[in-house]
């Protein structure tokens, strides 16, 4: 998911750090974990800025110490929080934890990046994909209806919820998703890129729906410089903007 995945350590740092808000300073300086020492995609670090801003732009630095944060001075520790949360949400392939999860190294699928963004757009809570709406018997008397009993946990806090809903829409309206900006509709997601090009994301979400994109090739060799902020999130919007006809628009 490459900084598609930046959502769950902002949201794991929120929620063991109740200090911590979207306009709270975070440095973007070097950091190494052993011998590994991310770079930004700029090959650049950017010193002091909001929380917001460090989403918004995509830093890497910022969510490897926050793993350090969260696990209060042990990265593992941090890694397997971050991990717990992500499964909670709903990514169910097995998170490899290695120094680089926090931006985004561990495999996922589209489905499961989707389905745990809808915890954003739900209010905190799982939304868990499904196929089946209903089911009635002979006599036609409902046994099973999904919005009757499917349980829908609370995974996140209602105040993290409500910030990172405002980190995400910055992300669309000021840093690498502003492709993905839908006329007259809030829109809120993240952007993701892979070494070497080989996958391109963006996942997203309004009031109304929440949906996934990502690009890349079956053989697993390099797209042409595609990052997530180009093709997805255009993808994106057109499919979005397409959604929304004749829905009642709803606020994040």
């Amino acid at each position: 998911p490459g900084s598609s995945f930046k959502p769950f350590v902002y949201a794991a740092a929120l929620s063991t750090n109740p200090k911590l808000r979207p306009n709270s300073v975070v440095t973007d300086a070097p950091i190494c974990l052993g011998n590994w020492c991310p770079q930004n995609y700029s090959r650049s670090f950017s010193g002091s800025m909001p929380l917001t801003s460090a989403l918004a732009r995509s830093i890497n630095s910022i969510p490897v110490r926050m793993s350090l944060e969260i696990g209060k001075g042990n990265a593992k520790a941090g890694r397997a929080i971050i991990i717990d949360l992500a499964q909670k949400m709903g990514l169910t392939h097995p998170l490899a934890d290695s120094s680089s999860l926090p931006i985004g190294a561990a495999e996922a699928t589209v489905l499961d990046m989707t389905a745990s963004y809808a915890v954003f757009a739900n209010g905190g809570k799982k939304s868990t994909p499904y196929a089946t709406q209903e089911v009635r018997n002979s006599q036609g008397e409902v046994i099973y209806r999904h919005d009757r009993d499917a349980p829908q946990p609370q995974v996140l806090e209602q105040r993290v919820v409500h910030d990172m809903n405002f980190m995400l829409s910055k992300v669309v309206e000021e840093g690498t998703g502003r492709r993905a900006t839908l006329d007259g509709i809030r829109a809120a997601g993240k952007t993701g890129t892979t070494n070497g090009y080989r996958d391109a994301w963006f996942v997203g979400y309004t009031g109304n729906l929440v949906s996934g994109v990502w690009f890349g090739n079956d053989d697993h060799t390099s797209m042409k410089d595609m990052t997530g902020g180009t093709l997805p999130a255009m993808a994106w919007k057109e499919v979005m903007a397409f959604a929304h006809q004749n829905l009642e628009i709803r606020p994040i």
